[in-house]
């Protein structure tokens, strides 16, 4: 189970992964030495699945963001193979989420620009082939993006 320092200590670390052991206890108002053995207890629970570094897409020069539905003719081994292999290999989709509701699929993907876009779509179709729809909605603007999960409520 986790406490309220357990919690805090969560909170601090995704809104800044960077922090040192010493700015971290006095964000939680522990010692230095009771939040590292959280710490490590928390990373070997997994409730810490990995540090990253977020990068600005815009930057790197990726500007079309698209939510992608996509519908299978048939629910197939090899057509299904085909797909997940495609999804796990295809640096394009940044998520991907088996779904219940009009489309089995819906995938967020991230182009250079509609042209990388386009040539990923045929692509996608020509790979797995059993593709009964592809519909997909490009983002014009982000209202909200997180990677910090709602912490607050389990208090």
């Amino acid at each position: 189970m986790l406490d309220p320092f357990d919690i805090k200590l969560l909170a601090a670390l995704q809104q800044n992964s960077e922090l040192t052991q010493s700015e971290l206890s006095q964000k939680v108002n522990l010692s230095a030495t009771q939040c590292a053995r959280r710490l490590e207890r928390l990373r070997n629970e997994q409730y810490i699945q990995s540090v990253v570094a977020i990068l600005n897409p815009v930057k790197l020069g990726f500007t079309v963001v698209a939510h992608t539905l996509v519908s299978l003719r048939a629910h197939t081994e090899g057509g299904n193979e085909r797909l997940h292999r495609f999804i796990e290999t295809a640096p394009e989709i940044l998520e991907c989420y088996s779904q219940t509701g009009d489309a089995d699929f819906l995938m967020k993907v991230m182009t250079r620009d509609l042209d990388h876009l386009s040539q990923f779509l045929e692509r996608m179709i020509r790979v797995t082939d059993n593709l009964a729809s592809v519909k997909s909605s490009i983002v014009l603007k982000t209202l909200k993006k997180t990677t910090a999960l709602p912490l607050q409520i389990l208090t």
